[in-house]
């Protein structure tokens, strides 16, 4: 017969079956994410050695960048130049018009006053005609035909004279001038869209030198690693990723930066990596488009 276990020795046992299982998940999620960490330290140090051989042509880029961009200051000064003599020219044609309206309004006061004393006058010459055609025992003669009053014609009673209404000229709203911390920015992202990718990636540096505090920092570093990314240097975009989430955790660029740097991981055929950066996607912000993006990822990686 077996005799059967006491109740303490069973709760001790279960106590450490739990126990080695929490040991065993620990140490499973540790070593992944040491495998991560040691991939990204890999390229690193490949990414350090790359460096040094495209410093010459970084900077070259950036020497073109800065060259276009003095030529767009001087532009832009040339064309506010161009707009204060027309705002200048418009001030004076709007002087000119209200002169104009002036001479007119007092030109129509004269013309009320000439109208009031022509009234009077026609009046009292119908009623010496009424007298005469009364006395002469002759019909009243009565005026024919509906031709135009022209300008300058004297109007019998009872007319009017239309007079021309004069717009009020439209006053010149002057745009806001764009801060020259925005108009880098533009010009960088629209050599971004053009594909210009390497003079776009000396761009966006040449921004995040003169304003690293400023609100889009994070949006021009997020486009550094999406130019890596279009001319497939998947390494390179990796740690421009890494630069997004590590300086910027609280901007609205961290999930995708996530998503961007799986696929880069992907397109290197680190598969592992790849998939631990999209269930930490998931996991920390579930209800982004981009969560979804990585489900489904997942799903096509097995």
């Amino acid at each position: 017969m077996r005799v059967p276990l006491p109740r303490r020795s069973l709760a001790g046992q279960l106590v450490l079956i739990v126990c080695c299982v929490m040991l065993c998940s620990s140490c499973v999620t540790e070593k992944e994410f040491l495998y991560l960490n040691d991939q990204i330290v890999a390229l690193n140090k490949r990414v350090d050695t790359m460096d040094s051989r495209v410093s010459k042509e970084v900077d070259a880029k950036l020497l073109s960048v800065r060259e276009q961009q003095a030529k767009a200051d001087v532009e832009l000064t040339k064309i506010r130049e161009d707009m204060q003599s027309l705002s200048g020219r418009l001030d004076e044609n709007n002087r000119l018009v209200l002169r104009a309206i002036e001479r007119d309004t007092t030109t129509q006061d004269d013309m009320g006053s000439s109208m009031a004393d022509l009234k009077d006058r026609v009046s009292r010459l119908e009623l010496e005609v009424k007298r005469l055609n009364a006395y002469l025992s002759l019909e009243p003669m009565t005026a024919t035909g509906g031709s135009e009053i022209q300008e300058g014609a004297v109007v019998a009673p009872g007319q009017t004279i239309q007079v021309p209404v004069v717009k009020k000229p439209v006053p010149v709203v002057k745009e806001p001038e764009v801060p020259a911390e925005e108009r880098l920015y533009e010009v960088s992202l629209a050599l971004y869209r053009e594909e210009k990718y390497e003079e776009a990636i000396a761009g966006f540096k040449n921004f995040l030198e003169k304003y690293p505090k400023s609100k889009l920092a994070d949006n021009a570093q997020f486009w550094v690693a999406e130019c890596h990314m279009a001319l497939k240097q998947y390494e390179q975009a990796i740690l421009g990723f890494q630069r997004v989430i590590k300086k910027y955790p609280k901007g609205n660029k961290v999930p995708n930066a996530i998503l961007r740097q799986a696929l880069a991981f992907y397109e290197i055929n680190d598969k592992t990596s790849a998939r631990l950066l999209l269930k930490k996607l998931i996991k920390q912000y579930p209800r982004s488009t981009e969560a979804k993006i990585a489900k489904g990822k997942l799903k096509a990686m097995k």
